[in-house]
């Protein structure tokens, strides 16, 4: 009776599981051509960049420099030609009322988003350089010139002032309600471990005022659930988090619903959580800063920097890119980049360019010399 009882405990489970997973039946094949005629190099030196494209059509780049600020640059000619960077977000020193201690604090992770009223939204992580004296923040700020200007920053969340229990890399969601969502990877509740989970905060009034506590979204116990980037498809909301589940990070996915999103925190054993691609790298393999897109055709598509046949040193990271028609089963992998073994591209994005035509940036040094930022635009094709 026992043995019978297991049998539909497990049954049960795994069709919780299969209903709360995208469907896969009768399945879309897509891959991606890059076309290595376009690969362009926005900025000589900078890292972590970040594409968006403006109601007026013309693209914005966001990007850290490398000397601890954050600067846009524009192009109105689909990437072919930049406009000279405007500094977004400048590095500050703040010193200690109390003790007189001071730091710079650098600006990193940049991430925007345009509302329907046409302001632009910035969400920066605040990483002082050194310990013990300014907490490290998620801050935001807003251009209502489309990117020629910045307000003074908005201070959403602040951690602790240790590297060890900081918070990290913003992104943003909007809902069709207009709600706006910030997601970032906190380590404040877990000052006694090395875990991290996934925060949210969010907005209802344009992102004037903000939750000042945050919702937890997702936490394993006992690991790093990191670097989150949503999206919905009007129903459902996806995020996509680095997990460390097999010791190396990998990109997984986690959803709730857009009318009640994260009434409850994602655990580890979650049906509601799930490995994003189709097939399954080597634990011994690391595929970490997941980015997830879904295109105005209604494909999805995921990158990430991994050290699939580059060797173990996760410094010498690429851009690995994997299409799928569901926020699931991510297949035929593809490097948008050609990297030297000893070279790197990593902290990549992409960005819809409509026309079932992507973009694909990263900070890279494939070349030699700096790492700098790059971008190269690829083709969407049905496999027939």
């Amino acid at each position: 009776m026992q043995y019978i009882e297991q049998l539909i405990y497990i049954l049960v489970f795994t069709l919780i599981i299969t209903a709360c997973q995208p469907g896969q039946d009768n399945q879309e094949e897509y891959y991606i051509e890059w076309d290595k005629t376009s690969l362009f190099r926005i900025a000589e030196e900078g890292g972590y960049p970040r594409l968006c494209r403006l109601n007026d059509g013309t693209l914005l780049v966001a990007y850290e420099n490398r000397r601890g600020d954050v600067v846009v640059k524009k192009s109105r000619d689909e990437g072919v030609t930049w406009d000279d960077p405007v500094t977004a977000y400048e590095k500050f020193e703040y010193v200690d009322p109390h003790s007189s201690s001071f730091t710079t604090v650098n600006i990193a992770n940049p991430e925007m988003v345009q509302l329907i009223n046409g302001d632009i939204l910035l969400a920066c992580n605040l990483r002082p350089v050194k310990e013990g004296i300014y907490p490290f923040s998620i801050a935001l700020k807003r251009s209502v010139d489309m990117g020629r200007t910045w307000c003074p920053a908005q201070i959403l969340y602040r951690a602790a002032p240790f590297f060890g229990d900081g918070c990290w890399e913003p992104s943003f969601l909007i809902l069709p309600d207009g709600t706006i969502h910030i997601y970032f990877a906190n380590e404040l509740p877990y000052r006694n471990s090395d875990e991290q989970e996934i925060s949210m905060i969010q907005s209802v009034d344009h992102g004037h005022t903000w939750s000042e506590k945050p919702s937890t979204v997702s936490f394993r116990q006992g690991h790093r659930d990191g670097m989150p980037v949503a999206i919905h498809d009007g129903t459902n909301i996806y995020v996509a988090i680095e997990d460390n589940l097999s010791g190396q990070f990998k990109p997984y996915i986690i959803r709730s619903s857009v009318y009640n999103p994260w009434g409850n925190a994602v655990p580890g054993d979650s049906p509601y959580r799930y490995a994003a691609l189709r097939s399954v790298l080597p634990d011994t393999v690391y595929a970490g800063a997941p980015y997830l897109i879904r295109t105005e055709s209604d494909v999805y598509v995921l990158s990430y920097q991994t050290t699939h046949n580059r060797g173990s040193d996760w410094e010498r990271s690429t851009m690995e890119v994997q299409v799928s028609s569901t926020p699931s089963d991510f297949h035929n992998p593809s490097r948008p980049f050609v990297v030297p073994l000893s070279r790197e591209a990593k902290w990549n994005s992409l960005a819809d360019l409509g026309g079932n035509t992507i973009a694909a940036l990263t900070s890279t040094n494939f070349e030699g010399g700096k790492i700098g930022i790059w971008m190269i635009k690829g083709k969407i094709k049905k496999i027939e």
